[in-house]
């Protein structure tokens, strides 16, 4: 039950409407222009949507692709990608004050204020690029990218289209290859 529960979120976190927060870090320390050659690892366990991590993998390919870098096989690579997928729970408990009765201010009518609290809940998808530096094992840049999960239903085409959108605005500020 959980690897289903799972598998659905996961392909729920690249769908709906787009409230994209994205984020993204680096080592300053870092010279990105020496590197031209990259790899890409899958990082799906089982019972994961290997559905979305093949379209990640896939988008991720073709952005680095056009920033001038070469794929290649792993123990070869100046750079190693990998993305990491992550949905939490999440909630907001909002307050509202409301006056019931009758009367005003001024001639002490029978107006009490009443609070209502609602309480939305949400799930928020969380998608992690890192590129890391064989050699070291350290990552050089990370691109966060959050957006909140929707429920609704849609087709592969419209799937794979946000995810590539997803892809490309997080990896937008990544550096070009040293070629």
């Amino acid at each position: 039950m959980k690897k289903i529960y799972m598998f659905t979120l996961i392909a729920l976190l690249f769908t709906g409407c787009s409230t994209l927060k994205v984020q993204t870090d680096y080592d300053t320390e870092y010279n990105f222009t020496n590197n031209t050659t990259y790899a890409v690892v899958n990082n799906a366990k089982e019972g994961d949507n290997t559905l979305t991590y093949d379209r990640i993998q896939t988008s991720i390919k073709d952005n680095i692709n056009t920033k001038g870098y070469k794929e290649v096989a792993n123990e070869n690579a100046d750079l190693v990608l990998v993305s990491h997928v992550q949905v939490t729970q999440m909630s907001d408990i909002r307050t509202d004050y409301e006056r019931i009765g009758y009367g005003g201010y001024s001639y002490g009518g029978g107006t009490i204020v009443v609070p209502r609290s609602v309480t939305y809940r949400w799930q928020e998808g969380q998608l992690i690029i890192d590129a890391y530096n064989p050699k070291t094992k350290k990552i050089v840049w990370r691109g966060i990218v959050k957006d909140e999960i929707s429920n609704a239903s849609y087709t592969a085409e419209e799937n794979i289209e946000y995810i590539n959108d997803v892809v490309t605005k997080v990896l937008k500020s990544f550096p070009n290859s040293g070629v």
